[in-house]
């Protein structure tokens, strides 16, 4: 109800400050059509799927690392700030608490060294970090804690900006990316549960054990790995993109 009250509110304050180009309003298909030739919102969609399979990954199989291979159950819940939390449930909770680090650094580190450098070097950094997870064991709950917040720091695909004024159309890709790589996430997980030999509520054999640990190191760092490519491949850099808003104002001068 209140998520309803403030989208009908954000729509019946908002005035447009932008003259647009052109009078005529362009039809939808158009508009399609235009998108489907948008080779860079194809390379961020491509982007925003693997970077969204990565956290899909490493959050659905959380619960199942805790209760099989550290075995949360045999330790006493951990109270932080006065919160009682099992030791997923605080992982999940710390993890979320360093994305809005991530957040907050996002912008002057782009700044300086630009968005897709930055992108870039986040996803490097998560793909190191990821494969070095697999070797800890049960006893390195400190490190374990320790590289979530950092891998959490990094990823964080809302703060992917090209810079360009997106259409509605564009700036959907960002939420159909997330449908996307959560759901093809979320399907990978159960698919290699069962390859793994998974059974639930049953002491896991070796091969299970050794699965379920490759879901928060190996396996979420092909999806990183894949986000790094895409954007390898994005043509629009900071240089361009002031060219092309250039442009763009000299033709609402224009008109």
């Amino acid at each position: 109800v209140m998520c309803t009250v403030f989208f009908i509110g954000c729509f019946a304050l908002t005035r447009e400050r932008v003259k647009p180009i052109r009078e005529k309003q362009a039809p939808l298909k158009d508009d399609l059509k235009d998108l489907l030739h948008n080779r860079p919102w194809w390379i961020l969609l491509g982007a925003g799927i693997a970077a969204l399979i990565f956290n899909s990954i490493r959050d659905g199989a959380t619960v199942y690392y805790f209760k099989y291979f550290i075995v949360e159950n045999s330790n006493e819940p951990v109270t932080f700030l006065g919160i009682p939390f099992v030791l997923s449930g605080l992982y999940l909770a710390i993890g979320q608490a360093a994305n809005i680090i991530g957040v907050v650094l996002a912008a002057p580190v782009s700044n300086r060294i630009g968005k897709k450098r930055t992108y870039m070097w986040a996803m490097v950094v998560a793909t190191v970090l990821s494969i070095v997870f697999y070797w800890f064991d049960k006893e390195n709950l400190v490190l374990i804690f320790i590289f979530q917040i950092l891998i959490s720091i990094c990823v964080d695909y809302s703060e992917l900006k090209t810079g360009n004024r997106a259409t509605g159309l564009i700036f959907s890709s960002s939420s159909m990316s997330q449908k996307f790589g959560w759901a093809i996430g979320s399907a990978v997980t159960g698919w290699l549960l069962g390859y793994f030999g998974f059974q639930a509520n049953v002491v896991q054999n070796d091969q299970a054990i050794n699965g379920i640990r490759m879901f928060l190191s190996f396996l979420p760092a092909i999806g990183t790995l894949l986000s790094i490519l895409f954007i390898s491949m994005y043509p629009l850099s900071e240089r361009r993109m002031k060219e092309i808003i250039g442009e763009l104002e000299q033709k609402r001068n224009q008109h």
